[in-house]
């Protein structure tokens, strides 16, 4: 079963990589490329995925329930503490919350540690890897100012990149998830309204994440071969190329992918505060209906605006991907067979 499902997976990554009429969702296709990176250092890295995966999901896990659920109610417990003073209990309930809140994060924090060390041992075998399978077989078609800055800086754009997806995604998806919940616990209908609310940045990300490769690709080419043309000034070898017009496309392409970030942000920063004043006269109504206590709004409030704010981050970690997939599909040509070299595991 493993093997049919390794092998679907790497059929699917060859019509996606060399299908250029390829139809339906840019975030599916990115998310599936990414899978087959953390397939690739899992098999380099010895249980990547089992610990240091596992680790950061219980981390995220963890901390999304301290963002949407435990500091919402400890502020909801600390306003109706402090408005009711037989209430007393409920506000030192709702601080030893906030404190237990700080040492979960303090202690997730150290856990992650465990992860990171694993990631940064899988940029050294990734390179070692393509680097025996270019000795192996040797393109000479191929550019070697590009190659050099395939090796040299791709590898670690992806690999730091795929860390940036993943230690972005998690912790805002399960807040998202948990303040959401937590929304619906306070108010049914305000929980409905967020949920609609949220799906305009899927599309945000999806026009990023269609955009930006194309800008992507052209920057991470003009980088690498920069790298070998600054190199050789540096020590007086001949620049077999025109080196002002490679920064200079660099910085175009720059410009664009910073333009897109723009879009990006500005349109869902004001999404989420637009929707903020929709669940606000919501929230109106239903205490002039005497259906929601002012404490319980406050930490509605707090939710809400967790929610918001953890998919418009959620959605930015796809973003993150769509960027990566330039530098990506750049070695691929190196790490799609990178499983049928003796890989040396760390």
């Amino acid at each position: 079963m493993r093997k049919s499902l390794e092998d679907s997976l790497r059929e699917n990554l060859r019509k996606i990589f060399f299908n250029k009429n390829s139809f339906g969702s840019k975030l599916y296709t990115d998310t599936i490329q990414m899978i087959f990176v953390i397939k690739s250092l899992d098999r380099m890295i010895y249980n990547f995925i089992k610990i240091g995966i596992s680790i950061l999901v219980i981390a995220f896990v963890i901390r999304g329930i301290v963002n949407g659920t435990l500091i919402p109610y400890s502020i909801t417990y600390v306003v109706d503490g402090l408005k009711n003073s037989e209430k007393r209990s409920l506000f030192l309930w709702g601080l030893t919350l906030f404190g237990v809140s700080g040492l979960l994060f303090a202690v997730t924090e150290l856990m992650l540690m465990i992860y990171f060390k694993k990631l940064t041992r899988g940029i050294v075998v990734m390179k070692h890897n393509i680097i025996e399978k270019i000795l192996r077989k040797r393109d000479d078609r191929e550019d070697p100012e590009d190659l050099v800055g395939k090796i040299a800086n791709d590898v670690d754009f992806i690999v730091w990149n795929v860390n940036g997806v993943l230690t972005t995604l998690m912790p805002n998806l399960f807040t998202t998830i948990t303040a959401l919940t937590t929304v619906y616990s306070f108010s049914h209908s305000i929980g409905i309204f967020i949920s609609i609310t949220m799906l305009p940045y899927i599309l945000y990300a999806e026009y990023y994440s269609r955009k930006v490769e194309v800008y992507r690709t052209l920057e991470r080419k003009t980088y690498s071969q920069s790298i070998v043309y600054i190199k050789n000034l540096v020590f007086g070898e001949r620049v077999n190329g025109d080196l002002y017009k490679t920064l200079r496309e660099w910085n175009n392409s720059i410009d664009q992918v910073l333009w897109l970030d723009r879009i990006y942000w500005s349109l869902s920063l004001g999404t989420a505060l637009i929707s903020m004043t929709g669940i606000s006269l919501l929230a109106e109504r239903e205490i002039s209906e005497n259906s929601l206590g002012i404490a319980t709004l406050s930490g509605l409030l707090y939710a809400s605006l967790t929610a918001h704010f953890g998919m418009l981050n959620a959605m930015w970690a796809l973003c993150i991907q769509g960027q990566t997939i330039a530098a990506l599909k750049r070695v691929m040509n190196h790490l799609i067979t990178v499983e049928n070299i003796n890989n040396k595991r760390l």
